[in-house]
C-alpha cells in the first residue's frame, strides 16, 4: 500500500550542539512503538493497530498494514515489531506474525499451538537465528521469565527469572527489558544498571554492570530504557539536570564511551510497564516521536549524536 504523505515539513537547526531535523507526520494518531533499520522507519499506531514503514531519505510512506482483530493477519493486543535480517516479526501476546520487508504477510503462529503455552501468562516471542526468545509474565507468582526455545518452540534453556512488578496502569521503573540484536540476547534488569548478554545458543557472553557508575536515586531505578545499534548500546537513566535526561553510550563490552544530556521530549511519564518511550537510536542518530502541544500533531525529530 503506497500513498503520499502531505504536509512534510523539514527544518534543520542546531540545538544543544546536536544537528536536528524535524518531519511532520500528520496522519499519526497514537504511536505505540518506533523502530529504525537503516533508511527504514517503522511506527505502530495504537489508534488503528497499524504498522507503517517510511523511508527516511527521501521521506515517504512505503507501506501500511495491520488492524485490530482476531484474524491471523490482525492484532488482538498491542503488538511489538522486531526487525529481522530478512523481514519483520510482530508479536501481540497471542501470536507471532512474520512480514516481508515490503509489508507482505508471510505466516503466523498462534501461541495456543505451542505445547506449554499458559493462557494466564503474558507471552512474547522474539526470533533469534534458528530459535526464539520467549518472555513470559506470570501474574499469579509475579515472576518474569526469559527462556530460549528451539525452532519447534521447545525450551532449551532458562535465561532469567526475576520479580514482575506490575499493577493495572503501573508506571513502575522496575522492568525486565529484553531485546535481540546481532544474534545476541540482551536482558536488562532496570532496578540496577545490569545487562546480561547471551549468544543464540543461550551461552553467557558477558554481564554489564554499571550500577556504581550512574546516579543512585533511591526513588527510581538506575536504568530507564536501552537499545542496541550496530556496535553500540544506548541507555538512558533517570538522572535529570535542567530538565534533560542522561544517555550513556557504551561499546558492546560495556565500556562507557560518552555521556549525553538530552531533552528527550518523547519520554512518556506514565508509560506503564508494558510500554516504551517513543525513541530509538540507529546509525548514530536519535529518532523521537514528539507531540506538539495544542495541536496534538506528531513530529519525527532526528538528532545526530555522532558529534
Amino acid at each position: 500500500m503506497k500513498r503520499l504523505i502531505p504536509g512534510i515539513f523539514l527544518i534543520f537547526v542546531s540545538a544543544n550542539m546536536y544537528p536536528q531535523q524535524t518531519i511532520a507526520i500528520p496522519d499519526l494518531k497514537q504511536p505505540h512503538q518506533i523502530a529504525v533499520d537503516g533508511n527504514d522507519l517503522y511506527i505502530f499506531d495504537e489508534a488503528d493497530y497499524s504498522l507503517s514503514n517510511y523511508t527516511l531519505t527521501p521521506w515517504a510512506l512505503k507501506w501500511k498494514t495491520g488492524q485490530k482483530g482476531d484474524g491471523a493477519r490482525e492484532f488482538k493486543y498491542l503488538p511489538f515489531v522486531f526487525i529481522q535480517p530478512d523481514g519483520l516479526s510482530c508479536t501481540d501476546f497471542t501470536k507471532i506474525l512474520w512480514l516481508s520487508k515490503t509489508g507482505q504477510f508471510l505466516k503466523a503462529v498462534d501461541f495456543t499451538n505451542i505445547k506449554d503455552f499458559d493462557i494466564d501468562s503474558e507471552m512474547l516471542l522474539i526470533p533469534v537465528k534458528d530459535g526464539f526468545v520467549r518472555i513470559t509474565a506470570d501474574h499469579g507468582l509475579m515472576k518474569r521469565r526469559v527462556s530460549l526455545l528451539d525452532s519447534a518452540f521447545k525450551t532449551i534453556k532458562n535465561l532469567y527469572e526475576g520479580p514482575f512488578v506490575w499493577q493495572q496502569g503501573s508506571a513502575t521503573d522496575v522492568r525486565t527489558d529484553t531485546l535481540v540484536a546481532g544474534g545476541r540476547i540482551y536482558i536488562a534488569d532496570t532496578a540496577k544498571f545490569l545487562i546480561t548478554v547471551f549468544d543464540d545458543k543461550g551461552n553467557l557472553v558477558q554481564t554489564i554492570d554499571k550500577s556504581g557508575e550512574v546516579e543512585d536515586n533511591r526513588a527510581r531505578a538506575r536504568m530507564h530504557q536501552f537499545c542496541v545499534s550496530k556496535d553500540r548500546i544506548y541507555a538512558t537513566t533517570y538522572a535529570k539536570k535542567d530538565g534533560r535526561t542522561e544517555m550513556l553510550i557504551l561499546d558492546l563490552e560495556g565500556r562507557i564511551l560518552k555521556r549525553l544530556s538530552l531533552p528527550l521530549s518523547s519520554i512518556r511519564p506514565d508509560r506503564g510497564v508494558l510500554r516504551y518511550d517513543l525513541f530509538t537510536v540507529g546509525g548514530g542518530k536519535l529518532y523521537e516521536l514528539v507531540q506538539t502541544a495544542g495541536t496534538g500533531k506528531w513530529d519525527l525529530v532526528i538528532t545526530d549524536l555522532s558529534r
